[in-house]
């Protein structure tokens, strides 16, 4: 029989946006799950701007509920109602293009696994993981002062 987590409520107001690597992306992690290694977060960017080039290495489902953003590498631009499908090995760079300050790009995505980060000239600069993404944002809460909701489930 497998073993699920209970029903549960995450109130996604009363969690921080966590910085992500420039003062113009940020993230709350929803959920966090350690022994899967796999996540859901908002991604929010404020000003149009891009997120590194990065690869994943397990499927990615992502839900747009505010703001436009393409990929370099794709023909297409993901607006609000849409749903994208990223699968492993996709390679790509996301680009916000966000008209007004106040209507940041928002969208939900659910990580299925790891997330490999690409320096200027393809190198492996970093991975995201589970729980490099849970330590991000716990050391951010103990920085800014502030009790960490309990999101891993």
């Amino acid at each position: 029989m497998t073993e699920h987590a209970p029903d549960f409520l995450v109130q996604t107001a009363d969690l921080p946006w966590v910085p992500q690597g420039s003062n113009n992306v940020w993230f709350k992690p929803i959920r966090i799950n350690l022994k899967k290694g796999t996540w859901v977060n908002l991604l929010k960017v404020a000003r149009s701007g891009v997120v590194n080039r990065h690869r994943h290495l397990a499927e990615v489902e992502g839900w747009v509920l505010q703001g436009k953003w393409h990929y370099i590498e794709h023909d297409w631009q993901a607006s609000p109602g849409a749903y994208v499908y990223e699968p492993p090995g996709d390679v790509h760079t996301l680009v916000a293009d966000v008209e007004d300050e106040s209507q940041p790009m928002l969208t939900l995505f659910s990580i299925h696994g790891p997330i490999e980060y690409m320096d200027a000239d393809g190198n492996l600069a970093y991975v995201e993981t589970a729980e490099t993404k849970l330590k991000r944002y716990t050391d951010y809460c103990k920085e800014a002062g502030i009790e960490p909701a309990d999101i891993v489930f």
